[in-house]
């Protein structure tokens, strides 16, 4: 392998391992230290395999074990979890069958609707998202992986450009859908649920986009959902675990008590419905333009689905950290949620300041243009 093919693999490795370990203090983790262990290791031979069937069954193992560490918490989410595994565990397994280059683009892309929450089949995302948010976290890094894999294996095949445009406007109504619930949603846990959906509306339509050769835009859309979505997911936790469950109908005034907290929480919020300057807006460039040559009302729908989530996520901030303020003897970010954040915060700002570290590279592992 050389410099050119390690790239890419090198930065969703790190963005991988990123994700895994950041789970906030005074929060319960949900996976003990072995299977954070075997996750990392099992995301660390998909990425950087050079076999579609090891790949994809490596993604297939971390996935069962976020899938046994969630049947406890919920069974949907766990059930959905588990079907994942055979999807992905199903299409390594095809790609061993010569002759058949379908198949294991239909599985991955059926996997991918799960992870993603595509409507009507989020279930699972959404019970991840209510009854084990921290685990909800960590699995934004098993599905940076299963999305990386997916892009260097499964969609370099004819099908994969016929499906594209009935993926892309699947996934982009479904965003629409998402982002018109976030704007009433009651909680910021419910809030927090409906941008998860949303951004994974979104990734879907630009996985489906990269079936005609836009595969950076789908690989910048997966890193903003998995690093803004996954530390902003962070920060709901870490405030929760301080304060309490958090209503949207009142004004907390947080800021003043947390006010690194509040900074992080704003900021990843900002990033996620594209904030200049961070990975969150050229993922949102690149996907519009990308989303223009398939359908022209898929694009209007995801920049309406942008647009409604900004506001939720504005009104989100403002009656968290603002209003009469409060005090709290719980403390601020603590160092090592601090070191979690600034990673997050610098991955974003470094994609976005320097695009090309990943769309010069692109092409050169994934093909097309």
């Amino acid at each position: 392998m050389t410099l050119d093919t390690l790239w890419l693999p090198s930065l969703v490795w790190v963005s991988v391992m990123l994700l895994s370990a950041g789970v906030p203090r005074g929060v319960v983790d949900p996976l003990s230290q072995p299977r954070n262990i075997l996750v990392a290791l099992a995301a660390t031979v998909a990425v950087f395999s050079t076999r579609a069937d090891l790949a994809y069954l490596a993604t297939g193992v971390g996935t069962a074990i976020l899938a046994w560490t969630a049947w406890p918490v919920t069974r949907v989410g766990s059930i959905g979890l588990w079907v994942c595994t055979a999807l992905t565990t199903t299409a390594g397994i095809a790609f061993r069958m010569p002759g058949n280059e379908t198949a294991p683009l239909i599985l991955s892309l059926m996997a991918l609707a799960l992870r993603c929450g595509i409507v009507p089949v989020h279930a699972s995302v959404s019970a991840l998202s209510h009854r084990a948010p921290a685990l909800q976290s960590r699995q934004f890094a098993t599905l940076l992986v299963l999305v990386f894999v997916h892009l260097r294996f499964a969609d370099h095949v004819d099908a994969a450009r016929d499906y594209a445009p009935f993926l892309v406007r699947v996934g982009a109504g479904s965003a629409l859908l998402f982002a018109l619930t976030s704007l009433v949603r009651p909680n910021l846990g419910g809030l927090l649920q409906g941008s998860t959906l949303m951004h994974g509306g979104l990734l879907f339509a630009a996985v489906g986009a990269a079936g005609r050769g836009h595969h950076a835009a789908a690989l910048f859309a997966c890193l903003t959902m998995a690093l803004a979505v996954g530390g902003l997911s962070q920060m709901v936790l870490a405030l929760e675990a301080r304060v309490g469950p958090v209503g949207l109908g009142e004004r907390h005034g947080w800021g003043r008590a947390f006010p690194r907290l509040m900074a992080a929480f704003a900021f990843l919020g900002g990033c996620g419905v594209g904030m200049p300057g961070t990975a969150g807006f050229i993922a949102d460039d690149l996907l519009l333009h990308a989303l223009w040559e398939e359908s022209v009302a898929s694009t209007v729908a995801v920049a309406l689905a942008s647009a409604l989530l900004a506001i939720a996520t504005l009104r989100t901030v403002a009656n968290v950290a603002f209003g009469p303020q409060r005090a709290s003897v719980a403390p601020d970010l603590l160092r090592p949620e601090r070191w979690s954040i600034v990673a997050h915060v610098v991955l974003l700002v470094v994609f976005g300041l320097l695009p090309n570290m990943l769309t010069a590279r692109a092409p050169v592992l994934f093909g097309g243009p």
